[in-house]
């Protein structure tokens, strides 16, 4: 790696106390540089969860609960959180978004307006009586380019429930951050590469890298990595993936920074960009290798087949919540697959306790846009829908 020594690249480094032991400058501006850390702490560590939002020994219970339920052998289901999705827009426009903010091409279930007070208090209201312990926004911009962000979360924290929250970082401020600690929320920091350049051009926001890790910085010196509150997400390229592994993972481990290192879902993507994704071959290479690299660590992981990000299983998150829209359509995820109903046509009790809703529990099967790790050619889904062709 090549070191610059002009005063601009070495300023930006000073203004991080915690981070600046994990940064270099390079060619690309200051870069994530952890590879000097993968030293194994103990055997057998299991990955770090997410509180609230990974899956753990209680969502298994929650499934199986919910399997019964929709089998006619318990009373209600229970829920691990819903996802919320708002029209706001977007300060970035990352290449290949799949909420299509990057080329104005949005899915129809983003169609809509904010939600009404009572809105909110119909959907907090079932979550609560449901077992739920959060509300996560799961995108349709950034959260925070919405002056009524913190004022919802809030509302939300009010309640009883945190907020599980996608963002990019860019917009918060030392002072947000303490607030949304003091909520009790969850951050999932969104960055696209390592090295200061390249991230910020896929994102198409210059300094947007910078702003990104002080976001983290102040994360960290509130403390929510240690409450296991602070998570990074990256999608994983052809182009970032050596980095991910051998600069990002012992980094976030390092720091006790949760890793959400996931495939690149294609969705809203040109043919060009279609090429930084793996194929399932190279997925496959992609998620044995950093298996070996958690090992290395002393992590205990092994992917299965289905799995999307490191750390975690198949996505089954059908089974154990829900998302609801702008359009006020309640979907399966976020990747808007599965409609049971409308808000504007049925209350929410009624859509989940639809004989629709039960049978997809019932008849749930691995999305194709979960289907990324395959250990074997013949587990490789037959059919794919288009924007996942190319996966092949």
């Amino acid at each position: 790696m090549s070191l610059l020594q002009n005063n601009k690249s070495i300023d930006k480094k000073k203004t991080f106390l915690i981070l600046k032991q994990f940064l270099r400058e390079s060619s690309f501006g200051i870069s994530i540089y952890g590879r000097e850390l993968i030293v194994k702490e103990k055997d057998n560590c299991q990955p770090q969860l997410l509180k609230y939002y990974f899956a753990d020994a209680t969502t298994e219970s929650v499934i199986e609960n919910n399997i019964q339920w929709a089998l006619g052998r318990r009373d209600h289901p229970i829920f691990q959180f819903a996802y919320i999705m708002l029209p706001n827009g977007c300060n970035q426009a990352c290449r290949g978004c799949f909420m299509g903010q990057d080329k104005q091409k949005f899915p129809p279930h983003l169609n809509g307006p904010y939600f009404l007070d009572q809105e909110i208090d119909e959907i907090l209201n079932f979550l609560i009586k449901h077992g739920a312990k959060a509300l996560v926004y799961g995108g349709g911009g950034e959260l925070f380019t919405w002056a009524g962000a913190m004022d919802f979360i809030s509302r939300v924290f009010d309640r009883g429930l945190k907020m599980v929250i996608f963002t990019n970082g860019t917009l918060l401020t030392r002072e947000m951050v303490s607030a949304l600690n003091n909520f009790g929320a969850v951050l999932i920091v969104s960055m696209r590469d390592t090295a200061e350049k390249l991230h910020d051009e896929i994102v198409g926001n210059k300094g947007g890298f910078v702003s990104t890790l002080k976001s983290i910085e102040y994360a960290l010196e509130e403390g929510m990595n240690y409450d296991n509150r602070l998570a990074v997400e990256i999608p994983v390229t052809v182009l970032n993936e050596k980095r991910v592994l051998n600069d990002l993972l012992p980094a976030l481990r390092d720091l006790k920074i949760v890793p959400i290192i996931e495939e690149y879902i294609q969705i809203s993507v040109s043919e060009y960009e279609k090429m930084d994704s793996h194929n399932f071959s190279q997925s496959r290479a992609f998620f044995n290798e950093a298996c070996r690299c958690y090992h290395k660590m002393g992590v205990k992981w092994e992917p299965e087949s289905g799995s999307r990000m490191i750390g975690q299983p198949q996505c089954r998150r059908p089974l154990y919540s829900f998302s609801v829209f702008p359009s006020r359509d309640v979907l399966d995820c976020p990747s808007h697959c599965i409609s049971f109903g409308n808000l504007k046509r049925n209350s929410l009790e009624e859509i989940i306790y639809s004989d629709a809703f039960k049978q997809n529990i019932l008849n749930f099967k691995l999305c194709a846009c979960s289907v990324f790790y395959t250990p074997t050619d013949d587990q490789i889904p037959k059919n794919l829908p288009d924007y996942l062709e190319t996966f092949k």
